[in-house]
C-alpha cells in the first residue's frame, strides 16, 4: 500500500510539472494558431490514452460504457456537452499563455477547486467540515474583491473557474464521473481537431521553423498525452484526499509559468490571489487533519 502511495503520489506531481511545461511550451509556438496547437493536443491525448488502456487491457469496460450511453438518449446528449466544454477548457489552457492572458488562466484554475467544493455542498448535499466553509467564504470574498474593485473576472478566468465544476457537476449528476468518459470526449473532438489540423499548413510550418518551435511543438504533444495518462494513474493510486490535496500543486506552476512568461502581476490580482491562496490553505488542512488522525490510530493500534 506505501508503495502504491508513492508511486501515486510521483504521478500526480509528475502531471502538474508536465502540464505547467506545456503553458512554458506555448511561447516558442508563435507560428502556429492556438486552434492549432489544441487540436494537436486533442490527437496526441486520445492516442496515447488508447496505448494506456491497451496496456491495461481495459477496452473490454469501455465498450460496456459505450453500450450503456447509447442506450440513454440522455446521456448521448451529456457527453456531447461535456466534450464541447472540456474542448473549450482545453483550448483556453493554450490560449491564454499564447495571448499574455496566462495570469487569468492560473488564476481560473486556482479558483476551480473551490467553486467545486461549493458545488458539491449547494448541488449534492456533501458535508463540509469548518476548514472546507472557511474556504468557500474566503473564495466567496475573493469574488467580491474582484468584481468590486476590478469589476469581475476576465472572462478566461471565469471560463476555467466556473466553467469546470459545471462540467465536473453535469458529469457527475448524469453519473458519468469517469477517466473513459473523458477519452471518449476528446474522441468525439477528435476529428473536428484533424479537421483544423488539415486546414492549415501545420507540416510546412513545421518544416520550416527551427530547432525550438519544432521541438516545442513535438513535446506539447508528448506531454499533453502522457501527463493525462499520470493523472489517470495517480487517480487510481491515491485516496480522494490526498489526490485533491495535490492537484493545487498544477495552479501553483502555472502561475509560476505566467511570471517567467513575462506577465505583470497588478495589486487588484494579488490581493485576490492572497485571499485565494488562504483558501486552498484551509482546503489542504481540511484534506491533512484525516491523514494525521489515520497515521495516529495506526501507530497506537501497533
Amino acid at each position: 500500500m506505501a508503495q502504491t502511495t508513492k508511486s501515486g503520489v510521483s504521478a500526480s506531481v509528475s502531471a502538474s510539472v508536465m502540464f505547467g511545461l506545456i503553458s512554458l511550451l506555448t511561447s516558442e509556438l508563435s507560428a502556429f494558431t492556438s486552434e492549432e496547437v489544441t487540436a494537436w493536443r486533442i490527437v496526441c491525448i486520445v492516442v496515447l490514452m488508447a496505448v494506456f488502456f491497451t496496456v491495461h487491457r481495459d477496452w473490454d469496460a469501455i465498450g460496456r460504457l459505450i453500450r450503456r450511453i447509447l442506450h440513454d438518449p440522455r446521456r448521448i446528449l451529456v457527453l456531447l456537452g461535456c466534450s464541447a466544454m472540456v474542448t473549450a477548457q482545453i483550448w483556453v489552457f493554450i490560449w491564454g499563455p499564447m495571448h499574455g492572458h496566462a495570469l487569468d488562466v492560473s488564476l481560473g484554475y486556482f479558483l476551480m477547486p473551490l467553486v467545486v467544493v461549493a458545488a458539491g455542498r449547494f448541488l449534492f448535499k456533501d458535508r463540509l467540515d469548518r476548514w472546507q466553509w472557511a474556504a468557500v467564504a474566503l473564495a466567496a470574498v475573493a469574488v467580491i474583491i474582484e468584481v468590486l474593485v476590478v469589476g469581475g473576472f476576465s472572462w478566461p478566468t471565469a471560463l476555467v473557474g466556473f466553467g469546470y465544476p459545471v462540467y465536473f457537476a453535469v458529469r457527475r449528476a448524469a453519473g458519468m464521473d469517469d477517466v473513459r468518459v473523458f477519452w471518449l470526449e476528446m474522441l468525439l473532438a477528435a476529428p473536428v481537431a484533424v479537421w483544423l489540423l488539415s486546414q492549415g499548413d501545420v507540416a510546412g510550418t513545421l518544416a520550416r521553423q527551427a530547432g525550438p518551435a519544432w521541438w516545442s511543438f513535438v513535446a506539447l504533444g508528448v506531454l499533453s498525452g502522457v501527463a493525462m495518462m499520470l493523472y489517470i494513474l495517480a487517480s487510481g493510486r491515491l485516496n480522494l484526499t490526498l489526490f485533491g490535496m495535490l492537484s493545487y500543486l498544477e495552479p501553483v506552476l502555472l502561475f509560476a509559468a505566467a511570471l517567467l512568461l513575462g506577465e505583470q502581476l497588478l495589486t487588484a490580482d494579488l490581493f485576490v490571489y492572497t485571499v485565494i491562496a488562504a483558501a486552498l490553505v484551509c482546503m489542504l488542512i481540511s484534506g491533512l487533519l484525516p491523514l494525521l488522525r489515520r497515521g495516529r490510530s495506526g501507530r497506537l493500534s501497533r
